[in-house]
Formats: structure tokens, sequence, C-alpha cells
């Protein structure tokens, strides 16, 4: 996997909290402005769907391929072993709140005209959700 877009953010609200709000799909578009909602279409384990519906485009289902309550999430996209991008989010508790780091990758021979064009448009498009997120996280924890 290539490496794409890297985006970070801190919030002040414990990494439980930025978990909560990462997995609140109703409210996705809050913090993610190209983004209508997100599904996860079953618990939230290695496997199960995520179907994320972004502006303008079409709904994608993407499969869990981490989840580490509080820690990581990371969700794929596949075109079977051709091309895969990966979505993912490390959240790291450090003083006074949580380090978001955003990442998204690409991979597979075929990655240059199935996920490399999304991905990248994704770097440009989601580069300051990390921000929102923590700002929304933050919302409530009577630190500013």
């Amino acid at each position: 996997m290539e490496l794409i877009a890297t985006a970070v953010a801190h919030s002040v609200a414990a990494p439980e909290r930025v978990w909560e709000r990462l997995l609140d799909g109703r409210r996705w578009r809050e913090w993610s402005p190209a983004t209508d909602w997100m599904v996860v279409e079953g618990a939230v384990e290695p496997g199960t769907f995520v179907t994320i519906k972004r502006k303008r485009g079409r709904q994608t289902a993407f499969r869990i391929e981490v989840a580490e309550p509080a820690r990581r999430l990371a969700v794929l996209l596949t075109f079977g072993r051709a091309a895969q991008m990966r979505i993912a989010w490390t959240l790291e508790a450090e003083a006074g709140g949580t380090l978001i780091r955003q990442t998204i990758e690409s991979g597979g021979r075929l990655r240059r005209w199935l996920t490399d064009p999304q991905a990248r448009r994704g770097a440009v498009a989601w580069g300051d959700d990390p921000a929102r997120l923590a700002e929304l996280a933050s919302v409530g924890t009577g630190v500013t």
C-alpha cells in the first residue's frame, strides 16, 4: 500500500469519546462535509461492512479491516487483488486529550486506475475531517 495522505488533529476529548463520535454515522456530515452518512452493517469488528455515502457520489461498501475500540479503525475498499484503498483513523491518548491521525492508502497492480483517483480526491476533500472530528468530540467536555 502506498500512503496517499495523512491528516492529524488534537482533541481535548478522551479517545473513548472520539471513538464514539467516529462511529456515529448519523453525525458524519458534521465533521466530514463531503459525506452524507455512514452505516456500520453489524458489530464493529473485522469483516463487517461499512457503507459510506459521499456527497455527489455513490454509496460504497468498505469492509472493516481493523477495529480496536478507542484506538484504531481501518476500513478497506477492494477490487479483488487488483486494487485496494484503506482509510484509517488512529487515536492516541496524550496529555490533555487525543491525537487523531487519519490516513488514506492505495495499493494493488491496478490501483492507478481503480483506487488512486478516489484516494487522491479524498485526500483533498477529507483533509480537514480530523480537525472537525476533534472539535465535535470536544463539545460538552467542559474544556475549550
